[in-house]
Order: C-alpha cells, then sequence, then structure tokens
C-alpha cells in the first residue's frame, strides 16, 4: 500500500540500496539512507502500518516475519540524518498467487512465507509487489529536500536490483491505501487492475510496467531539477 505525507512532492520513496549517502559531497548537510532491515525492525514497521493503514488492514506481524524469513531483499529502513522516518517492502510473488491476489481471491493476510521467490530464486521473478511504502510526515518532515530526490532516478534500478534482475522485471504491483496514493500512481503510469469481483478488502490493486515506471520516475525527477534552479 501507498501513504504519502500530508505535504508531498511528486516522489516520496526511493532510495539507493545500500547505506549509501544521497548527496555528492558539498551538496547539503541532509543525508538519506534506506538500509536493509533486520528482524529487529519488523516490531517498528509493524507499529507504522498499523498508525498508517489502522489495524484492518496492516499487514499481521507474523506474516511480516513469515516475509522476511522467506526473502529480506526487500525491506528497507528510511532514514534521515539518522533518524527512522518510514519504510519500504517489497515482495517477489509467485506468479499464480499474484494473478490470485490481483482477482481478489487472496488478500495480503493470506500470502504466506511460500508464496514467496527465495533470493536463490531471484532469476524467476518477473513481477513484483510493493506491499507498503510509508513516511512519517507526523514527526518530521512531510516532503524529502530536492537534493535526495534528485538522486532517486539514478538509485532506482540498484534497488530493484537487490531484489531480481531488472533486466528481466515486467510489472510492478501495489495497492492504493487513500485517495492520495491513488492520484500518486497514476501520476507514476500505474493503471488500475480490472478484477472480475469486489475485493473483500475493498482496495484497488494497480500495477506499471517496469521499463515505464522506470522512465516516468527519471522524467518526474528531472522536472523537479529543473523546477528547483528556477526559483
Amino acid at each position: 500500500m501507498v501513504r504519502l505525507p500530508q505535504q508531498t512532492g511528486d516522489l516520496t520513496f526511493l532510495f539507493s540500496v545500500k547505506r549509501e549517502t544521497l548527496l555528492r559531497k558539498g551538496e547539503g548537510s541532509t543525508l538519506c539512507h534506506a538500509d536493509p532491515a533486520t528482524p529487529e525492525d519488523l516490531d517498528w514497521i509493524f507499529q507504522l502500518e498499523i498508525d498508517a493503514y489502522s489495524a484492518q488492514y496492516a499487514v499481521a506481524r507474523r506474516t511480516l516475519e513469515q516475509w522476511y524469513r522467506a526473502n529480506s531483499d526487500g525491506f528497507f529502513i528510511l532514514t534521515m540524518d539518522g533518524r527512522k522516518v518510514g519504510h519500504l517492502t517489497i515482495v517477489p510473488l509467485h506468479d499464480k498467487i499474484l494473478k490470485s491476489f490481483d482477482q481478489g481471491t487472496i488478500l495480503e493476510q493470506d500470502i504466506l512465507e511460500d508464496c514467496l521467490y527465495t533470493p536463490r530464486e531471484r532469476h524467476l521473478i518477473r513481477n513484483l509487489y510493493v506491499e507498503s511504502i510509508i513516511l512519517d510526515g507526523s514527526k518530521g518532515p512531510s516532503a524529502l529536500p530536492i537534493k535526495p530526490l534528485s538522486c532517486l532516478a539514478h538509485n532506482f534500478v540498484p534497488l530493484i536490483g537487490r531484489i531480481c534482475d531488472p533486466t528481466q522485471l515486467e510489472n510492478v504491483y501495489a495497492l492504493a491505501a487513500s485517495g492520495r496514493g491513488e492520484r500518486f500512481m497514476k501520476g507514476l503510469g500505474f493503471d488500475r487492475v480490472n478484477s472480475n469481483q469486489e475485493r473483500a478488502d475493498q482496495r484497488a490493486v494497480y500495477v506499471a510496467g517496469f521499463s515505464s515506471l522506470k522512465a516516468k520516475i527519471s522524467e518526474l525527477c528531472e522536472r523537479r531539477l529543473r523546477n528547483a534552479k528556477k526559483k
């Protein structure tokens, strides 16, 4: 699911894969990182999802642990100047499970450990599901500084590359957690997946082709850079 802070720019959710600064030397003092999440981070992630999505829609703590045990490569903690500001979780679902999820016959809570590709099966991954993107706008800046945003396009593919081979990736899926999140995804070129039946969770699934998504993110980052230079 996608949750955005109260005030947001075009992009707020892609960081570097390793613990690498998203600023070149001399570009500023704000340091942004995406650190691989540890097992100890799961409690914090779970509470963040409860606060953002409510207990009804947050993924159960035991489910997060199962997913992490199956494939931890898509779990990230987002920090700014050493302070946790959010998280990003991407899970590589088996194709058959993803299809059932799209059609609403299974929900997030029904996705078990054996429904995910393992790191050893990364060569089989063709689709990714963005389970959650949360930036904590209530306890810190409501939008990321422009300079870290300028680096996002360059770090998009490496981040995906931690989970799978980007050259083989076809689609990226996500759920909209709010109207704001829905508009955000549409702005990135996501289209709603048409289902033959109504989903029990009342949420819409969206999909974007990876190549077009990559191009759109790059375009939006470049636009923000141009606008920043005009100010």
